[in-house]
């Protein structure tokens, strides 16, 4: 919709208003730009959109409706709304004084409820924060609200506070972080010291608005991993049965979050080297030695023909015409064992040839895919939690021979790969953890803009 657009549809809004009052009229359609313009993350529609819809009526005439709204205003500050950014008190006496508004004042008023209704109902459902935009390798999820619909319903129903308490996310996590936060309402400007109240209230905030982007069922059976905690968990019906350390990916080649499920597990898999990897590591090295690629078991085939390509005809100048593929073995960069599920950024879990970095207090190090301590161990439980029967003679005896093994699954068990620096334990304690990837001052800055 072009601005054109909108001052007539501010001009059509206010037509009740007089002459003299145009100056307030066209400053008011510029203003409705402006909202039209602004980001609700996870919305599908504007303010603009409903009273289009309306025949641009208005449409907050009544009491209840306003007192609904405005309480239910204050009291999003406990799910993580930082309401001082909201007009609550010029709603208020809007409110209060509503009889004696012009119509120049009641038509404005309208449009400043409608506004505030929208990004409340966005950020309850979905939280402020795109996370794409501060971290391109996030998959959040989105709650499928109509909002447009669900304020028409509300205004209908005179039912405003109830229907954005049900647009909140369900999920069990984020029920635990909103009490965790509740004691730091109102809140207050954030000190740095680690130990002052405003530093927790910082870190329980931004993890609180990432429980928003989780998926609200993580399913019956599943694996947790949580990036800053170095750690991964398997899950079933709420109780975490298994947890082993991991590895995770550099801050220059972060692991992307995302949720998924296992659909196969392949022992002794071999290695495709993929994009980043080939570009950034191996045609430097392997243009400067071509004998990297025999120290690395690597063998090069060529993409349209598939025959296999000497080192000494390799071209690195035409380095993404070849498919770099190396054998099967314990010194396989994915080790013995790799577990895959779906997901646009080619990542999985898997083994590692270097066993020892488990030991390790920092364990960013990977190219992006998450390392396993005792993957064999993991595997197991899947297969149990999958109800297939394989017992572990028979995958340790394929290990040994170097056997490739596809293990088809049927997607029961799902993953998340999550980013939380501060988690609650059993008995509601918070423990804060590094910010691996320095994430949480860049939210932090989003969430009281």
């Amino acid at each position: 919709m072009n601005l054109k657009k909108i001052v007539v549809f501010g001009v059509m809004l206010l037509a009740a208003c007089t002459n003299s009052d145009k100056k307030q009229n066209l400053s008011n359609a510029e203003r409705v730009f402006r909202i039209e313009k602004q980001q609700f993350f996870g919305a599908k529609t504007s303010v603009i959109d409903f009273y289009t819809k309306g025949d641009f009526k208005t449409v907050w005439q009544d009491s209840i409706n306003r007192s609904e709204l405005i309480s239910a205003i204050i009291d999003s500050q406990y799910d993580g709304v930082y309401i001082e950014k909201y007009p609550v008190k010029k709603l208020i006496k809007a409110h209060k004084n509503y009889n004696l508004l012009s119509p120049y004042e009641v038509k404005s008023v309208d449009l400043e409820f409608s506004d505030v209704f929208f990004k409340i109902a966005n950020q309850l459902s979905s939280g402020k924060v795109n996370p794409k935009k501060l971290y391109g390798d996030w998959e959040p999820y989105i709650a499928d609200v109509d909002f447009v619909a669900l304020l028409q319903k509300s205004l209908e129903e005179k039912a405003l506070y109830k229907n954005l308490e049900d647009t909140k996310p369900k999920g069990r996590l984020y029920a635990m972080y909103k009490k965790a936060f509740e004691k730091y309402v109102p809140m207050t400007s954030v000190k740095d010291t680690v130990t002052s109240k405003g530093y927790m209230q910082k870190k329980v905030w931004v993890n609180f608005e990432r429980t928003k982007w989780l998926q609200p069922n993580l399913g019956e059976n599943y694996v947790w991993i949580n990036l800053p905690e170095y750690q991964l968990q398997v899950v079933q019906n709420d109780e975490i049965i298994k947890t082993h350390k991991v590895i995770i990916g550099k801050n220059s080649r972060k692991t992307p979050i995302l949720s998924s499920a296992f659909n196969g597990i392949i022992i002794n898999p071999k290695w495709t080297v993929p994009p980043t990897i080939l570009k950034n590591d191996l045609v430097p090295k392997a243009s400067a030695n071509r004998g990297y690629f025999a120290s690395n078991r690597l063998t090069i085939f060529d993409k349209k023909t598939g025959k296999e390509v000497s080192p000494d005809n390799w071209n690195p100048a035409n380095y993404g015409s070849y498919r770099y593929v190396q054998k099967t073995g314990r010194l396989n960069s994915l080790g013995q064992i790799k577990f895959d599920f779906p997901n646009k950024h080619m990542v999985y879990l898997h083994d590692t040839n270097n066993r020892s970095r488990f030991v390790e207090s920092n364990r960013a190090l990977s190219s992006g895919c998450v390392r396993v301590e005792y993957p064999f161990d993991l595997a197991e439980t899947i297969l149990g939690l999958e109800g297939i029967e394989m017992k572990r003679d028979k995958i340790d005896t394929l290990v040994v021979k170097e056997v490739t093994k596809n293990i088809k699954l049927n997607k029961k068990v799902n993953v998340h790969q999550v980013y939380l620096t501060a988690v609650i334990d059993s008995t509601n304690n918070i423990h804060i953890l590094n910010d691996v990837y320095s994430l949480d001052s860049k939210l932090y800055k989003r969430l009281i803009q």
